[in-house]
């Protein structure tokens, strides 16, 4: 294990406000809570625009601080303020390794800071940062930057889009967050944003459809711009009483209902990596999806790129049993070990 002390310093666009915050960016939670268990590290997050005001707190034992955010217009401001909280880190306990989230502005100030400083910087692209429309790829000197993307198909996308080699460290989940086993009680669930990208609306049809063959008990949870359309067009197919929509939950709710749920259906047209199909594998529930994020070959998953083969592919499951030989992959020590790896390299 690397020397305990080196101080960690992590810049995202948002973090938890306080430990009962468990919808903010899961899966970094995740990670800085079994990184400072795991590696006794000194670590500090930096957080640009969420909460939305200049505060400094402890979250779970690691100091904060929160940079309030700030319009388009002043953003040069708010990179301003981050430079000088850098400076100030750096005098009060030498940073080791500066690590980024998303490749945007946070890297921006990130790879600078480093630069004239000298300090090593990661950099882990998150999501729709991959895609060909970022800007900050295109300013960014990419091609001499560590870079992390979080499956081989994120990996594929990112090079597709920029030309840019990356590394692959993969999310993963801490299996004592998760409740005992329990009945499989909800035949089908949705986990998710209801916005255009996750495809919620391919979603309540795939519902329709399997509602005219047999009945099933569905489960959405989620909350977005487009949940007012969904409801109406649940109303609009008779499912009023076939799908059950739950809104946005604490963590700790969404892991059980999921334990609860035979399949997870994810109609999502792109995911990066997709921490809910770690939870779902997790939970013994069984997946059918897009082949994004990351899928991986396994009994428990099926992939289908058109609504009859997910369709298909939910009958197939919902006839079969979770298959005990294959096991979850994507477990947080395992992240963590790979990260340490990139911080003492």
């Amino acid at each position: 294990m690397a020397t305990k002390n080196k101080h960690i310093v992590i810049l995202t666009p948002g973090f938890p406000e306080n430990e009962a915050d468990t919808t903010c960016i899961p899966a970094l939670q995740i990670y800085v809570k079994a990184l400072k268990q795991i590696s006794g590290f000194d670590i500090t997050v930096i957080s640009f625009h969420y909460p939305d005001k200049k505060t400094t707190y402890s979250w779970n034992g690691i100091p904060v601080i929160a940079l309030g955010g700030s319009s388009r217009l002043s953003k040069i401001l708010l990179w301003k303020r981050a430079s000088r909280v850098l400076k100030d880190l750096d005098h009060q306990h030498k940073i080791s390794v500066l690590h980024s989230f998303w490749l945007g502005e946070c890297a921006l100030i990130g790879n600078w800071f480093a630069q004239k400083k000298k300090i090593k910087h990661l950099t882990t692209l998150m999501g729709q940062d991959a895609l060909k429309q970022n800007g900050y790829a295109k300013i960014l000197p990419i091609k001499k930057m560590k870079l992390i993307t979080l499956s081989e198909f994120h990996q594929h996308t990112f090079y597709q889009n920029h030309k840019a080699n990356s590394s692959i460290i993969p999310w993963g989940i801490t299996p004592e967050d998760f409740p005992v086993s329990a009945e499989k009680t909800i035949d089908i669930i949705g986990v998710g944003s209801l916005i255009p990208l996750k495809n919620y609306s391919l979603f309540i049809e795939i519902i329709a459809a399997l509602r005219q063959i047999q009945p099933i008990k569905v489960v959405l949870i989620g909350d977005g711009v487009l949940r007012p359309e969904l409801e109406r067009k649940i109303q609009s197919l008779n499912l009023e009483k076939v799908i059950q929509v739950k809104g946005e939950l604490e963590y700790s709710e969404t892991l059980q209902l999921i334990s609860q749920a035979k399949i997870l259906l994810h109609p999502s047209n792109y995911e990066s990596f997709g921490l809910v199909f770690a939870e779902a594998l997790q939970s013994k529930t069984m997946i059918v999806s897009r082949k994004t994020g990351c899928n991986f070959a396994t009994k428990n998953w099926i992939t289908a790129d058109t609504k009859e083969g997910m369709i298909a592919g939910c009958l197939k499951l919902l006839k079969t049993e979770f298959s005990q030989t294959a096991q979850n992959p994507f477990l947080s020590t395992k992240t963590v070990a790979d990260y340490l790896k990139r911080y003492d390299n």
